[in-house]
């Protein structure tokens, strides 16, 4: 597991598998959604690794044991937790500590800088993270993309959490202020979710680090285009990143190889998909829009010589050209090489303590101490809903078919798009504050695989640091709503909000991806009424929004079915098939395939959605005089907790 694998990608790499979904991913502080495996530095031979444990073990060769069931057989020098834990176990009630007042205050931030400063702790999150790093403390001394901790260190891990959170229990959370009591919470939840994924070493190995649509070779190239540069020094540590992605991705190599050996093998189509993912960074060798950025980047840096701008130019070119891109063909080698381990796509549930993962993953995507089975209930519940509104609307006649067919929620263009929204959502949504941002085209090369838009926040102690990125290829009739979603009122709005609105870098550093999912999601759908005529919701326009709804949560459902279930690929089309969804094997193949790698990818999306729309709901219910505009501001001013804390802090708000 990694420190901290870069909160500021909130980048969209949904591709148009099945049902188009405007959404993003992000891995943040304190996330513990996948095995992460530190490497040495040096060079490997390419090929499967080995059992890093296996010196404990009686059976050298780290051979599973017998009796493990209908479970994949795997490593038995791992730890697993032998039943599944619940909310109430890893999060029991707390009494106020004793410690009160500024006191209290003072304790509060020496904790949440502590663990800030314990999980960012490299060049490269840094100076993406912070344009003044000095401000908060951070060192930039080690330039480099930074460690993974291995299960060696889990113990190590898992006290540092401990220590923590008891710190945490010695204040009198009662004489807080609401600001800081709401970081409070968020990190007493945040330190007890760590301590028990530091418990078991086999949570290391469940995932795939390259799933071939979300994995860090998915993303690099653009986290590479948002580092600025001031001053040579800043160039030259950027190239001194650009080299160090050899030891980098050979960690993960390392670590595919030794999740292999110990039983948690992917499918030879996994693999050949992440092998083919790196095939796409490859043939950008000679022509990568890296070159020319690099090059416009150094026109920031005043008073550059001449012979420093053509000696920065030329290290840049053969870094990327004798490093980086050799060692994205050595990856996609590595990943070939891998093909004939005898792994399978298949569910959590299908690994001994795997349903204990899924629990535990599912709770940080979704931002919610439900259980799987209170999820899935909520899910399905919701699906019959939606459906069920759906068929009534086609019902009532066809006053609807015209709109229908002919809709157009978009006013043109990225730019078009957002100074429209800026000013609509006005009514009702909160002001923010004023910012800048740039915009993006994404390469060609890789349009196929990338979502019609995505929003990245980048320097967030500045709030004129906002890229959104424009996959031109994709621009349809619905391109206002993708706006929506990632500008305002959704990403863009939500990130610059919460950030103006806490006091706490923690509250917009770690771990809200339900949160921020569900936010987004909600809005787009929301957003649909500022580009229909009148600005009122119309029977064509609930068709269109159901449509939307119904997609993402029958693949979040495929999401829970798969991992909690274990349903096979036949089980997911049948069900999307119940549901209306006439997919074929061969096109539904891929997103099995990112599911399975991936678990979690939906449930951000589906259940950040239905938790966020029915706390909403609920609040409308319970405060019918509320205006929306007031039920949003409630909301955003709760912060990035989980519901459970947000529905409190929007009863106190409201009430």
């Amino acid at each position: 597991m990694k420190k901290l694998s870069l909160k500021v990608i909130a980048l969209v790499c949904c591709s148009a598998l099945l049902l188009s979904l405007a959404g993003c991913t992000t891995t943040e502080t304190g996330n513990h959604s996948g095995g992460r495996q530190r490497g040495s530095g040096t060079k490997q031979e390419e090929g499967h690794g080995t059992d890093p444990t296996a010196a404990s073990s009686s059976d050298p060769t780290g051979a599973p044991p017998a009796g493990q069931g209908d479970y994949i057989p795997t490593s038995d020098t791992l730890t697993y937790p032998d039943h599944v834990a619940s909310a109430e176990e890893i999060h029991p009630a707390h009494a106020p500590g004793s410690v009160k007042g500024s006191q209290a205050a003072s304790l509060l931030s020496d904790v949440e800088m502590d663990i800030l400063h314990h999980n960012i702790n490299c060049y490269a999150d840094v100076e993406i993270l912070f344009e003044n790093p000095e401000k908060y403390g951070f060192d930039t001394s080690d330039v480099s993309w930074g460690d993974y901790i291995t299960i060696d260190e889990y113990d190590e891990e898992k006290a540092y959490y401990q220590e923590q959170l008891d710190r945490l229990l010695t204040i009198d959370y009662n004489s807080l202020s609401d600001g800081d009591r709401l970081c409070y919470e968020k990190l007493v939840y945040d330190c007890e979710e760590s301590i028990y994924a530091y418990s078991y070493t086999a949570f290391e190995y469940y995932c795939m680090i390259f799933n071939f649509l979300v994995g860090p070779q998915s993303e690099i190239l653009f986290i590479l285009d948002v580092y600025t540069f001031d001053t040579v020094k800043d160039a030259e540590n950027y190239i001194l990143l650009v080299k160090d992605l050899d030891r980098y991705f050979d960690m993960m190599c390392e670590y595919e190889e030794t999740r292999a050996s110990l039983g948690f093998a992917s499918s030879d189509n996994s693999y050949e998909e992440a092998a083919v993912s790196f095939d796409n960074l490859i043939v950008q060798k000679d022509d990568c829009f890296l070159y020319e950025s690099f090059e416009e980047r150094l026109d920031r840096i005043n008073g550059l010589s001449a012979s420093d701008r053509s000696r920065l130019i030329e290290e840049n070119e053969k870094a990327m050209k004798e490093v980086a891109f050799p060692e994205f063909e050595e990856c996609a080698r590595r990943m070939r090489a891998l093909k004939g381990s005898g792994g399978t796509d298949a569910g959590l549930c299908s690994y001994r303590g795997g349903d204990a993962y899924y629990a535990m993953i599912t709770r940080g995507m979704t931002n919610n101490t439900a259980s799987v089975d209170a999820s899935i209930r909520a899910l399905d519940t919701k699906i019959d809903d939606v459906y069920k509104e759906f068929e009534d609307v086609i019902a009532s006649g066809f006053d609807w078919y015209g709109e229908y067919m002919n809709h157009s929620y978009s006013k043109g263009g990225i730019t078009d798009n957002l100074d429209y929204l800026y000013d609509a959502v006005k009514p009702d949504f909160p002001d923010i504050p004023a910012h800048e941002y740039y915009l993006m085209d994404v390469p060609e090369v890789f349009e196929e695989n990338f979502s019609p838009a995505a929003y990245i926040g980048y320097h967030l102690d500045n709030n004129n640091a906002n890229m959104i990125i424009v996959n031109n290829s994709s621009i349809d009739e619905d391109f206002g709503i993708t706006v929506a979603h990632e500008g305002y009122p959704g990403h863009m709005f939500q990130s610059l909000y919460t950030r103006s609105h806490s006091e706490h870098p923690y509250m917009y550093l770690s771990t809200s991806i339900g949160y921020n999912e569900g936010w987004a999601v909600y809005t787009e759908n929301y957003s649909m009424k500022y580009f229909a005529d009148g600005g009122k919701p119309t029977k064509a326009m609930v068709l269109v929004r159901d449509e939307s709804v119904l997609g993402l949560l029958v693949s979040t459902r495929a999401d829970y079915g798969i991992h909690a279930e274990n349903w096979t690929l036949q089980d997911c089309l049948d069900y999307f098939k119940k549901w209306g969804f006439e997919v074929k094997e061969e096109d539904f193949s891929k997103l099995y395939t990112l599911i399975v790698t991936d678990p979690g990818y939906y449930a951000k999306y589906g259940m950040g959605y239905l938790w966020t729309q029915k706390t909403m709901d609920d609040m409308h219910a319970k405060y019918p005089d509320a205006t929306d505009k007031e039920i949003h501001t409630a909301y955003l001013d709760s912060l990035t907790g989980t519901f459970e804390m947000i529905n409190k802090n929007m009863d106190a708000l409201l009430g």
